[in-house]
Protein backbone atom coordinates (compact mmCIF):
# COMPACT_ATOMS: atom_id res chain seq x y z
CA UNK A 1 0.00 0.00 0.00
CA UNK A 2 1.50 3.25 -1.15
CA UNK A 3 -1.11 5.73 0.07
CA UNK A 4 0.01 6.51 3.39
CA UNK A 5 1.61 9.71 3.95
CA UNK A 6 5.33 8.08 4.80
CA UNK A 7 5.35 7.37 1.06
CA UNK A 8 5.10 10.97 -0.12
CA UNK A 9 8.28 13.56 -0.32
CA UNK A 10 9.22 15.27 3.49
CA UNK A 11 8.34 18.72 1.84
CA UNK A 12 4.96 17.37 1.18
CA UNK A 13 4.37 16.10 4.31
CA UNK A 14 5.25 19.43 6.20
CA UNK A 15 3.04 21.18 4.75
CA UNK A 16 0.21 18.53 4.49
CA UNK A 17 0.84 18.48 8.63
CA UNK A 18 0.89 21.95 8.78
CA UNK A 19 -2.47 22.29 7.10
CA UNK A 20 -3.56 19.87 9.54
CA UNK A 21 -2.27 22.04 12.33
CA UNK A 22 -4.09 25.49 11.05
CA UNK A 23 -7.38 23.00 10.58
CA UNK A 24 -7.75 21.58 13.75
CA UNK A 25 -6.83 24.38 15.66
CA UNK A 26 -8.84 27.11 14.25
CA UNK A 27 -12.18 24.39 14.36
CA UNK A 28 -11.01 23.06 18.08
CA UNK A 29 -10.48 26.84 19.00
CA UNK A 30 -13.76 28.41 17.93
CA UNK A 31 -15.09 25.76 19.82
CA UNK A 32 -13.21 25.32 22.58
CA UNK A 33 -13.99 29.29 23.40
CA UNK A 34 -17.56 28.82 23.29
CA UNK A 35 -17.56 25.47 25.68
CA UNK A 36 -15.31 27.04 28.37
CA UNK A 37 -16.99 30.27 27.96
CA UNK A 38 -20.15 28.77 29.14
CA UNK A 39 -18.85 26.17 31.76
CA UNK A 40 -16.91 29.20 33.71
CA UNK A 41 -19.52 31.84 33.08
CA UNK A 42 -16.79 34.17 31.62
CA UNK A 43 -18.15 35.83 28.43
CA UNK A 44 -15.75 35.28 25.00
CA UNK A 45 -14.74 38.84 25.30
CA UNK A 46 -13.46 38.64 29.14
CA UNK A 47 -11.68 36.11 28.34
CA UNK A 48 -9.66 38.34 25.95
CA UNK A 49 -8.49 40.07 29.09
CA UNK A 50 -6.32 40.04 31.86
CA UNK A 51 -8.44 40.49 35.21
CA UNK A 52 -5.91 37.67 36.79
CA UNK A 53 -7.48 38.37 39.89
CA UNK A 54 -10.79 36.70 38.90
CA UNK A 55 -10.26 32.86 40.13
CA UNK A 56 -12.98 32.05 37.46
CA UNK A 57 -10.88 33.70 35.06
CA UNK A 58 -7.76 32.35 36.07
CA UNK A 59 -9.72 29.22 36.11
CA UNK A 60 -11.07 29.65 32.39
CA UNK A 61 -7.46 30.85 31.33
CA UNK A 62 -6.55 26.61 32.34
CA UNK A 63 -8.91 25.35 30.55
CA UNK A 64 -7.69 27.19 27.51
CA UNK A 65 -4.20 26.29 27.89
CA UNK A 66 -5.34 22.67 27.84
CA UNK A 67 -7.35 22.82 24.83
CA UNK A 68 -4.25 24.94 23.22
CA UNK A 69 -2.04 21.97 23.74
CA UNK A 70 -4.70 19.41 22.61
CA UNK A 71 -6.08 21.39 19.04
CA UNK A 72 -2.82 23.03 18.47
CA UNK A 73 -0.01 20.11 19.35
CA UNK A 74 -1.63 16.26 20.34
CA UNK A 75 -4.57 16.59 17.89
CA UNK A 76 -2.63 16.79 14.62
CA UNK A 77 0.16 15.12 15.57
CA UNK A 78 -1.78 12.37 16.03
CA UNK A 79 -3.84 12.39 13.04
CA UNK A 80 -0.54 13.01 11.20
CA UNK A 81 0.56 9.49 12.85
CA UNK A 82 -2.86 7.62 11.52
CA UNK A 83 -2.28 8.96 8.03
CA UNK A 84 1.71 8.02 7.70
CA UNK A 85 1.12 4.56 8.35
CA UNK A 86 -0.98 1.75 9.51
CA UNK A 87 0.81 1.46 12.71
CA UNK A 88 1.24 5.35 12.78
CA UNK A 89 2.02 5.53 16.96
CA UNK A 90 4.51 3.23 16.72
CA UNK A 91 5.68 4.88 13.82
CA UNK A 92 5.99 8.36 14.85
CA UNK A 93 7.99 6.75 17.86
CA UNK A 94 5.75 5.37 20.61
CA UNK A 95 7.75 2.33 20.94
CA UNK A 96 10.32 0.89 23.48
CA UNK A 97 14.00 2.61 23.52
CA UNK A 98 17.08 0.56 22.38
CA UNK A 99 19.04 0.41 24.75
CA UNK A 100 16.21 0.14 27.72
CA UNK A 101 18.90 2.10 29.31
CA UNK A 102 17.92 5.48 27.77
CA UNK A 103 15.59 5.69 30.50
CA UNK A 104 17.63 6.62 32.61
CA UNK A 105 19.63 8.71 30.46
CA UNK A 106 16.72 10.86 29.74
CA UNK A 107 16.54 11.52 33.95
CA UNK A 108 20.59 11.84 33.92
CA UNK A 109 20.78 14.48 31.14
CA UNK A 110 17.57 16.82 32.01
CA UNK A 111 18.56 16.47 35.59
CA UNK A 112 22.05 17.31 34.70
CA UNK A 113 21.10 20.59 32.23
CA UNK A 114 19.23 22.80 35.05
CA UNK A 115 22.44 24.76 36.15
CA UNK A 116 23.73 25.00 32.33
CA UNK A 117 20.08 25.98 30.97
CA UNK A 118 19.69 28.78 34.30
CA UNK A 119 23.08 29.92 33.24
CA UNK A 120 21.87 30.39 29.44
CA UNK A 121 18.61 31.74 30.74
CA UNK A 122 20.35 34.42 33.28
CA UNK A 123 22.40 35.49 30.03
CA UNK A 124 19.50 35.70 27.90
CA UNK A 125 18.01 38.03 30.08
CA UNK A 126 20.99 40.92 30.35
CA UNK A 127 20.96 40.75 26.12
CA UNK A 128 19.79 44.13 24.79
CA UNK A 129 18.83 44.93 21.22
CA UNK A 130 20.54 47.85 19.74
CA UNK A 131 19.53 51.21 20.83
CA UNK A 132 17.95 51.46 17.27
CA UNK A 133 15.40 48.61 18.50
CA UNK A 134 14.84 49.90 21.98
CA UNK A 135 11.06 50.38 21.28
CA UNK A 136 10.96 46.60 20.00
CA UNK A 137 12.98 45.90 23.19
CA UNK A 138 10.88 47.40 25.00
CA UNK A 139 7.46 45.68 23.09
CA UNK A 140 9.36 42.39 24.09
CA UNK A 141 9.99 42.77 27.40
CA UNK A 142 6.24 43.99 28.44
CA UNK A 143 4.84 41.28 26.66
CA UNK A 144 7.21 38.98 28.55
CA UNK A 145 6.25 40.55 32.15
CA UNK A 146 2.30 40.02 30.73
CA UNK A 147 3.34 35.97 30.18
CA UNK A 148 5.08 36.09 33.60
CA UNK A 149 2.17 37.30 35.28
CA UNK A 150 -0.20 34.74 33.94
CA UNK A 151 1.95 32.06 34.98
CA UNK A 152 2.51 32.82 37.97
CA UNK A 153 -1.37 33.51 38.14
CA UNK A 154 -1.22 29.73 37.03
CA UNK A 155 1.19 28.90 40.03
CA UNK A 156 -0.33 30.34 42.91
CA UNK A 157 -1.08 26.69 44.17
CA UNK A 158 -3.03 27.05 48.07
CA UNK A 159 -3.48 23.05 47.90
CA UNK A 160 -1.80 19.28 47.01
CA UNK A 161 -4.93 19.38 44.67
CA UNK A 162 -3.90 22.38 42.96
CA UNK A 163 -0.54 20.88 42.84
CA UNK A 164 -1.32 17.96 41.19
CA UNK A 165 -3.56 20.33 38.41
CA UNK A 166 -0.86 22.29 37.23
CA UNK A 167 1.75 19.04 37.35
CA UNK A 168 -1.01 17.55 34.47
CA UNK A 169 -1.53 21.28 32.90
CA UNK A 170 2.55 22.31 32.99
CA UNK A 171 4.08 18.97 32.83
CA UNK A 172 2.32 16.20 31.82
CA UNK A 173 0.42 17.26 28.89
CA UNK A 174 2.92 19.21 27.19
CA UNK A 175 5.54 16.68 27.63
CA UNK A 176 3.62 14.24 25.76
CA UNK A 177 1.98 16.58 23.28
CA UNK A 178 4.84 18.63 22.37
CA UNK A 179 7.19 16.33 22.09
CA UNK A 180 4.86 14.26 20.08
CA UNK A 181 4.94 17.79 17.78
CA UNK A 182 7.71 18.85 17.40
CA UNK A 183 10.09 15.75 18.00
CA UNK A 184 8.07 13.13 16.70
CA UNK A 185 6.45 14.67 13.55
CA UNK A 186 8.33 18.03 13.06
CA UNK A 187 12.09 16.82 14.04
CA UNK A 188 11.86 13.70 11.94
CA UNK A 189 10.54 15.73 8.78
CA UNK A 190 13.60 18.06 8.74
CA UNK A 191 16.32 14.98 9.08
CA UNK A 192 14.05 13.51 6.40
CA UNK A 193 14.58 16.69 4.32
CA UNK A 194 18.13 17.68 5.26
CA UNK A 195 19.30 14.25 5.54
CA UNK A 196 21.24 14.87 8.38
CA UNK A 197 20.10 14.42 11.86
CA UNK A 198 22.00 16.86 13.72
CA UNK A 199 20.58 19.98 11.30
CA UNK A 200 17.17 18.24 11.69
CA UNK A 201 17.64 18.13 16.03
CA UNK A 202 19.20 21.62 15.86
CA UNK A 203 16.25 23.21 13.59
CA UNK A 204 13.44 21.55 15.46
CA UNK A 205 15.16 23.24 19.02
CA UNK A 206 15.20 26.58 17.13
CA UNK A 207 11.42 25.97 16.22
CA UNK A 208 10.51 24.30 19.52
CA UNK A 209 11.97 27.46 21.21
CA UNK A 210 10.35 30.56 19.13
CA UNK A 211 6.68 28.81 19.36
CA UNK A 212 6.52 29.11 23.05
CA UNK A 213 6.74 33.17 22.25
CA UNK A 214 8.99 33.85 25.30
CA UNK A 215 12.17 35.37 23.65
CA UNK A 216 14.11 36.08 26.76
CA UNK A 217 13.90 32.48 27.41
CA UNK A 218 15.18 31.79 23.48
CA UNK A 219 18.30 30.65 24.11
CA UNK A 220 18.00 27.99 27.23
CA UNK A 221 14.52 26.46 25.36
CA UNK A 222 16.86 25.89 22.00
CA UNK A 223 19.23 24.15 24.22
CA UNK A 224 16.46 21.67 25.96
CA UNK A 225 15.04 20.92 22.90
CA UNK A 226 18.34 19.75 21.33
CA UNK A 227 18.62 17.63 24.24
CA UNK A 228 15.09 16.10 23.90
CA UNK A 229 16.32 15.90 20.10
CA UNK A 230 19.27 14.13 20.61
CA UNK A 231 17.30 11.93 23.35
CA UNK A 232 14.14 11.03 20.69
CA UNK A 233 16.69 10.46 17.49
CA UNK A 234 19.35 8.09 19.30
CA UNK A 235 16.98 6.23 21.16
CA UNK A 236 14.53 5.85 18.38
CA UNK A 237 11.95 6.22 20.81
CA UNK A 238 9.58 9.51 21.95
CA UNK A 239 9.38 7.93 25.70
CA UNK A 240 12.77 9.46 26.51
CA UNK A 241 12.36 12.74 25.50
CA UNK A 242 8.79 12.57 26.96
CA UNK A 243 10.21 11.50 30.94
CA UNK A 244 13.33 14.29 30.28
CA UNK A 245 10.55 16.79 29.38
CA UNK A 246 7.99 16.09 32.54
CA UNK A 247 11.25 15.60 34.88
CA UNK A 248 12.16 19.28 33.98
CA UNK A 249 8.55 20.90 33.68
CA UNK A 250 7.48 19.11 36.75
CA UNK A 251 10.58 20.21 39.05
CA UNK A 252 10.27 23.86 38.24
CA UNK A 253 6.15 23.13 39.45
CA UNK A 254 7.23 21.51 42.74
CA UNK A 255 9.74 23.76 43.93
CA UNK A 256 7.42 26.78 43.38
CA UNK A 257 4.50 24.85 45.05
CA UNK A 258 7.12 24.37 47.88
CA UNK A 259 8.98 27.51 47.54
CA UNK A 260 6.85 29.94 45.95
CA UNK A 261 9.87 32.93 45.64
CA UNK A 262 11.69 30.89 42.96
CA UNK A 263 9.00 32.27 40.67
CA UNK A 264 10.63 35.78 40.79
CA UNK A 265 13.91 33.95 40.16
CA UNK A 266 16.31 31.49 38.80
CA UNK A 267 18.04 29.39 41.30
CA UNK A 268 22.03 30.82 42.11
CA UNK A 269 24.50 28.26 40.59
CA UNK A 270 28.16 29.08 41.12
CA UNK A 271 30.19 29.01 37.53
CA UNK A 272 32.27 26.05 39.13
CA UNK A 273 28.30 23.46 38.64
CA UNK A 274 27.60 25.43 35.44
CA UNK A 275 30.65 24.14 33.93
CA UNK A 276 30.11 20.65 35.28
CA UNK A 277 26.74 20.58 33.56
CA UNK A 278 27.73 21.32 30.36
CA UNK A 279 30.25 18.95 30.57
CA UNK A 280 28.16 16.17 31.79
CA UNK A 281 25.44 16.79 29.11
CA UNK A 282 28.14 16.59 26.30
CA UNK A 283 29.40 13.33 27.89
CA UNK A 284 25.56 12.50 28.03
CA UNK A 285 24.73 12.76 24.58
CA UNK A 286 28.49 11.50 23.55
CA UNK A 287 27.64 8.21 25.12
CA UNK A 288 23.92 8.30 23.40
CA UNK A 289 25.37 8.50 20.05
CA UNK A 290 27.97 5.24 20.96
CA UNK A 291 25.24 3.27 22.25
CA UNK A 292 22.63 4.03 19.57
CA UNK A 293 21.08 1.69 17.41
CA UNK A 294 18.93 4.20 15.60
CA UNK A 295 19.49 4.40 11.62
CA UNK A 296 17.40 5.84 8.88
CA UNK A 297 15.70 2.97 8.38
CA UNK A 298 14.70 1.84 11.40
CA UNK A 299 12.97 5.68 12.12
CA UNK A 300 11.34 5.88 8.55
CA UNK A 301 11.12 2.17 7.54
CA UNK A 302 10.83 3.38 3.73
CA UNK A 303 12.83 1.60 0.81
CA UNK A 304 14.23 5.18 0.15
CA UNK A 305 16.64 4.55 3.45
CA UNK A 306 17.37 0.98 3.02
CA UNK A 307 20.91 1.83 1.30
CA UNK A 308 24.35 2.44 2.44
CA UNK A 309 26.48 1.70 5.59
CA UNK A 310 24.87 2.00 9.41
CA UNK A 311 27.75 4.72 9.74
CA UNK A 312 26.04 7.35 7.07
CA UNK A 313 22.57 7.27 9.22
CA UNK A 314 23.69 7.15 12.86
CA UNK A 315 23.71 10.82 14.14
Amino acid sequence: MTSYLKYRPAWVQLLIFAGLVMGIFTVGSLVGIIIISKLYGVSVIEMQGTNLNDPHFVSALKAMQVLSSLALFLIPSLVFALLSDKNGLRYIGFRKPVPISFWAIAAAIIIASFPMVSWLSDLNQHLHLPKSMQSLERLIRDTEEQNNNLIKSFLNMKSPGDLVIMLFIIAALPAVAEELFFRGVIQRLFIQITKRPWVGIVITAVIFSAAHFQFLGFFPRVALGIVLGALYWYSGSLWPGITAHFINNALQVILIYTSPQLIEKEPDFSAKLTALSTIIVIVLTWWMHRKSQTTYADMYDTDDFHIGRRDEYVA
